[in-house]
């Protein structure tokens, strides 16, 4: 039986788009919600998947023989020293490259000119002072030599204060979600047979969004670390921030990997010209296009069926409603949503309509669904793409 087969049945569309309304206005109500109190759930957010990407090394751990408590603290403290390594290291390159920052400018200033000047010299009338009306540079270098990059910090992140307080909650979070983890697909089962909703398949996608995570975050490293080379290959001065930078900005699909190599090739064509800066960029390139295309998808195979334009959309609407930290989480985020509409009688076709789309035989298919159900199985299963109620 065809999934898309015709309905000859009459349709109601008041009542149908009465319940769309109702839907919107409680949609609307929610995002609100979500929106005003950004500052208490994105901690949150983040520490539950920390926590998802951590419990691997807890549960090895205790496979192991490790007690438990010494084993969440093991796993406690790596996570710690990770963090305050990158965030010790970051800060550092950060004020030692806001120092040089009004040579670059500057640099850019008269690049910017000179290629004003090639263009009049071809008929360009105006310009020069076209190019040079674009940026007032003379304010934006006496700018950046009055800021101190500590209190531009402070301004990024609200306060210092507000930062640590929400890297302290991340971290409390985390560490409780990592001691109430062991038996937790039990603990669910009993809170279903009480009465409660029905979250198995959510914990059926956990393995998924944990390996995406995981996947993720080594092919990040591994980009931050050939960026990190390739920078140094071409003795530029900051190659080290320009690798965090890369690994950091990789968790953001898309225009990520975009935005990460744009200073570098700043630097580039600032201190070696635009040879340099070129080869610079055609190597950013190729870094990205391998590991997204060859790497990953080995890595993680055909088991996460969002379209390529819900991912587009789902870092525009992550980064409206939370800012550039929504941005980072906008896919487990998605996938999550997704699993959630998937056991979701009514919404199901949301979920549908999300999943990713391939033509074979001149006919479009449904990536992660069977268009051919029998009656006693059910469609979707959870993020992954492999048919559900079959023999894996």
């Amino acid at each position: 039986m065809s999934l898309f087969q015709e309905h000859h049945q009459t349709v109601d569309w008041g009542r149908k788009g009465s319940q769309a309304v109702v839907t919107l206005a409680c949609l609307f109500v929610v995002l609100t919600g979500m929106k005003i109190a950004a500052n208490v759930l994105v901690p949150i957010v983040y520490a539950f998947f920390l926590a998802v990407l951590s419990y691997p090394m807890v549960r090895w751990l205790r496979r192991h023989r490790v007690p438990a408590g010494l084993a969440l603290g093991i796993t406690m403290l790596m996570n710690l020293s990770v963090l305050a390594g990158l965030v010790t290291v970051g800060i550092r390159l950060l004020i030692s490259f806001w120092r040089d920052l009004p040579n670059y400018l500057r640099g850019l200033e008269k690049y910017s000119n000179d290629l004003g000047a090639w263009l009049e010299l071809r008929g360009v009338a105006d310009a020069k002072t076209t190019l040079g009306g674009i940026f007032d540079w003379n304010n934006l270098i006496s700018w950046a030599a009055r800021q101190n990059m500590m209190g531009m910090l402070s301004t990024t992140f609200g306060t210092l204060a507000t930062f640590l307080a929400s890297l302290i909650m991340v971290i409390i979070v985390m560490m409780f979600i990592l001691m109430e983890a062991h038996g937790t697909q039990s603990r669910l089962h009993a809170v279903s047979l009480s009465g409660g909703p029905d979250l198995s398949g959510l914990m059926r996608s956990a393995d998924d969004i944990q390996k995406y995570l995981g996947v993720k975050t080594l092919i990040s490293a591994l980009t931050g670390l050939l960026a990190g080379f390739w920078c140094w290959f071409f003795d530029l001065h900051y190659p080290l921030l320009w690798a965090l930078l890369a690994f950091l900005f990789n968790f953001i699909p898309a225009v990520g990997s975009t935005a990460a190599c744009v200073p570098a090739i700043v630097e580039a064509l600032v201190q070696h010209g635009p040879g340099t800066a070129v080869f610079v960029g055609i190597g950013y390139g190729g870094i990205n296009f391998f590991l997204d295309n060859f790497v990953q998808p080995t890595m993680l195979g055909n088991r996460f069926g969002i379209s390529p334009l819900v991912v587009i959309l789902s870092v525009i609407f992550w980064g409206w409603l939370w800012g550039p930290l929504g941005m980072f989480l906008a896919v487990p985020l998605t996938m999550v949503l997704k699993v959630l509409l998937d056991n979701n009688a009514e919404f199901q076709w949301i979920s549908v309509a999300m999943a990713k789309k391939k033509i074979r035989h001149g006919e479009v298919e449904v990536a992660g669904y069977d268009l051919h159900l029998t009656d006693d199985e059910t469609i979707g299963s959870g993020a992954t793409t492999e048919f559900p109620g079959r023999e894996k």
